[in-house]
């Protein structure tokens, strides 16, 4: 794939990366979901809790990671309504296509896409309120409703969860193999205060702890079907190291924080300190156009201005220094493996961009490459980000 193919990663605030998931993902994650489907349906019936649950995520090529969800529970003769979705740590709504979605337009966004049959469950309820949502790259509008939803790999499933019922969807969609978004921010961020589907698990008590971690691994130019976990519930050990620190949000509706400075050869090269949020749906790291400049100068690398990002060869990417941060009064480490993206074998992408002009809100978005070198445990109910080192190879 060349890198025109792989324009605008990092050009918006809320990063929906052009994905063409490959079968990759199929029968092993086919499977998984088969042998989870009784187990899931006596946690529907009968009540059962879930305690901590693990939901792997597909990887593209570091570009961005996706997950299963069902909603509703099928009446008879009607297959299992399931959607590929953004686990979206940096929105906290729920959408996917309606059926009444393009009914009328050939041309439309959702003609390829999985859609929801309200008629097909028999636990749907109707909402009826309007909801209208804008990403940076895109935006859904449509109604709300409410059904069962299903984290797939998973026995965890929200009764009554408030969801987007799509009549419509932004051009941007029609090529990307993702149905939805699913938030997981606070509900404060969500529009109507629809809170989302985890602090919904939470409120009904079917977690151990109010707490779900993200582990997300690098595979380079690889496709991965197991490209890393979520993990409902409580924290994952099997991925991730012991935790490094407690970071307490300045703001509960992102997973927002202050960052204290930045810097390639010393941390203390940028100290104005920010406001930062960490963000699973941005696939690249965002920060104060100079600062991002003078960074990405010290890296070498070069600004391509038609697919709007920085490049480095890709044979120099192991000699690269780490990206030092301050955040907590702890200095961390992104390493060099973490910091790149493969379009190609000969040109590798430096997953930084720049947000210039003013306005109001975080300054930083800490994407996957900082969710890749760290694992983030989200804490609901204390209103804090844990940070643990994440167990991966070090090499591709």
């Amino acid at each position: 794939m060349d890198r025109n193919r792989m324009k605008h990663y990092c050009s918006v605030l809320f990063l929906l990366c052009a994905i063409f998931i490959s079968s990759v993902i199929g029968s092993k994650y086919q499977t998984r979901v088969q042998r989870g489907q009784l187990l899931k349906h006596a946690t529907q019936k009968y009540g059962l809790r879930s305690f901590f649950q693990h939901q792997h995520v597909a990887d593209f090529r570091d570009y961005a990671y996706f997950g299963n969800i069902t909603l509703g529970t099928p009446i008879a003769s009607a297959p299992e309504q399931t959607f590929l979705v953004v686990l979206d740590t940096g929105s906290s709504n729920v959408w996917v296509p309606d059926n009444t979605c393009g009914l009328h337009d050939q041309r439309s966004a959702c003609q390829r896409k999985n859609k929801f049959f309200a008629t097909d469950s028999s636990s749907y309820e109707k909402d009826g309120r309007p909801f209208s949502i804008s990403y940076g790259t895109g935006s859904a509008s449509g109604v709300f409703g409410k059904d069962t939803l299903c984290f797939s790999d998973t026995t965890l499933c929200i009764k009554s969860q408030i969801f987007g019922q799509a009549s419509t969807i932004a051009p941007f969609f029609a090529n990307q193999e993702i149905d939805g978004i699913l938030g997981l921010g606070f509900t404060d961020l969500a529009v109507n205060d629809a809170p989302p589907p985890f602090v919904n698990a939470v409120n009904q008590g079917l977690v151990d702890q109010p707490i779900f971690t993200v582990y997300l691994e690098h595979h380079g130019m690889k496709r991965a079907a197991n490209g890393g976990y979520f993990t409902y519930g409580g924290e994952d050990p099997d991925h991730c190291g012991e935790i490094i620190t407690w970071i307490p949000l300045t703001r509960a509706s992102y997973w927002q924080f202050r960052m204290q400075a930045v810097g390639v050869d010393s941390v203390h090269e940028n100290t104005a300190g920010w406001e930062v949020i960490s963000d699973t749906g941005t696939s690249f790291i965002g920060g104060p156009g100079k600062v991002i400049e003078k960074i990405a100068e010290k890296y070498g690398a070069e600004y391509d201005e038609f697919n709007e990002s920085y490049f480095i060869p890709c044979s120099k990417v192991k000699s690269l220094p780490s990206l030092k941060l301050q955040i907590n009064d702890i200095q961390l480490e992104i390493d060099p493996i973490n910091l790149v993206a493969y379009p190609d074998s000969k040109e590798c992408d430096l997953t930084l961009f720049g947000i210039y002009g003013g306005g109001f809100g975080p300054s930083w978005i800490l994407g996957d490459p900082f969710i890749r070198q760290f694992c983030n445990i989200h804490d609901i109910e204390n209103k804090r980000l844990g940070l643990a080192h994440s167990k991966q190879q070090d090499d591709i």
